[in-house]
């Protein structure tokens, strides 16, 4: 498959994590489907590739939760997460939270999609109650992680 949003996480990937956890587990078509059938919306293309190349994968993203089988609990969580600490934010009919860190981080995009690369909202749970912010696009936000994790591989 071509990666059209996701060729700079799939090269990051497979120079520096592949060499050490080895080729990443995608979700299959039918899969994907599953997904946007349950939320109701196609899925932006960049976190259709993400789902296609390591979306089934968690041998980077220690801790998180931010596959196939966490989106649908992940978005469940998320007006609980916001609650819990006295967030009073407003948000949108639908969106998809694709990431969880621990019970207190998340990030998540609107749907129906606005672009094939959404910008990606994000909250974590701090002393001063801020507000949840725009962090920038799903790919900038996926490879900036990775980054981050490959730091904690062997020689990185």
């Amino acid at each position: 498959m071509e990666f059209k949003y996701l060729s700079d996480v799939v090269e990051f990937y497979e120079k520096f994590v592949q060499p050490y956890k080895g080729k990443p587990i995608g979700c299959s078509n039918s899969e994907i489907n599953y997904l946007e059938n349950y939320f109701g919306f196609q899925f932006p293309l960049a976190y259709k590739e993400y789902l296609k190349f390591m979306g089934k994968d968690n041998c980077i993203f220690i801790g998180s939760e931010c596959f196939f089988g966490n989106v649908i609990e992940n978005t469940k969580y998320l007006p609980e997460l916001l609650s819990e600490n006295n967030i009073d934010f407003v948000l949108p009919d639908k969106y998809l939270v694709f990431f969880v860190h621990q019970g207190y981080m998340a990030a998540w995009f609107e749907l129906p999609k606005k672009s094939e690369n959404p910008e990606v909202w994000f909250f974590t749970e701090s002393s001063n109650n801020e507000m949840p912010k725009i962090i920038g696009t799903f790919t900038e936000t996926i490879l900036s992680d990775m980054k981050g994790m490959a730091k904690y591989l062997p020689e990185n």
